[in-house]
């Protein structure tokens, strides 16, 4: 058996410290994979359709599904089988991105952020922001009115921020005339079964809730005209229910 003395296997090891710290560090990085569904040289992230199956994002039911109709993957069927509104369906552009992280900014993969104007449909599944069929604005398998969804628009701003303008996304500012649905749960903020104007899971009549239309003005301060968000001025003839709590003003059951 030969010897090997402790000595050279001490300098070996230190030789090959020394080999690896001359490395340039490009060569250590370890860069993730791009994720690229269709395998076209276009990242999922920017891709306008990311299963290339010929129908762009913006129309696509399925986004990150489909059989693509031309490149190395023609005629294969590639992705999921999971529609975009699907309750199992947690990253429809296939970007890497949860629906629901507040890192995702554009939900759908059309190339239009999720908080900008021109978005009507931010979660991709076909029914517009404002409909009164959709329940479920960002797609995040939580209701827009339930208690526990608390950014409706899934635009990474939760819907109580002073930061959060829109609360439903739809391209009208909360405290805006024509906003008559501010957290876009189908019912107009002045109806009578609309118990929490802005969605942010504290009923209009509650104690802890100071900004009752979520349009970043406190309820009490100088500068807010229409507490409730009805687009009737608090001081106007025909607003009735200044707080939207479905007492009237007058009534004997409005105690604050």
């Amino acid at each position: 058996m030969k010897f090997i003395s402790p000595h050279s296997k001490l300098a070996a090891h230190i030789a090959r410290l020394c080999m690896i710290a001359l490395l340039p560090m490009s060569a250590m990085a370890v860069t993730a994979p791009i994720r690229d569904l269709d395998k076209d040289g276009i990242a999922n992230s920017t891709d306008m359709d990311v299963d290339n199956d010929g129908i762009p994002n913006s129309d696509d039911p399925n986004i990150d599904g489909g059989t693509a109709v031309s490149g190395t993957l023609s005629g294969k069927y590639i992705g999921d089988r999971l529609n975009n509104d699907s309750p199992a369906e947690l990253d429809m552009d296939d970007d890497g991105l949860a629906d629901d992280s507040v890192a995702e900014n554009d939900i759908d993969g059309d190339g239009k952020n999720d908080d900008a104007p021109e978005e009507d449909d931010i979660d991709g599944d076909g029914k517009l922001d404002d409909s009164l069929s959709e329940d479920d604005i960002d797609g995040d398998n939580r209701k827009d009115d339930s208690p526990v969804e608390l950014d409706i628009d899934g635009d990474g701003k939760a819907d109580d921020s002073v930061t959060e303008l829109d609360i439903d996304g739809d391209g009208k500012n909360d405290d805006a005339a024509d906003e008559l649905d501010i957290d876009g749960d189908g019912k107009n903020d002045d109806s009578l079964t609309e118990l929490d104007t802005d969605g942010d899971a504290r009923t209009d009549d509650s104690v802890y809730e100071k900004d009752i239309d979520g349009d970043g003005l406190a309820d009490d301060s100088v500068d807010e005209t229409d507490i409730d968000g009805d687009g009737s001025a608090d001081d106007s003839p025909s607003e009735s229910d200044i707080d939207g709590d479905g007492r009237s003003d007058e009534s004997t059951a409005e105690l604050g």
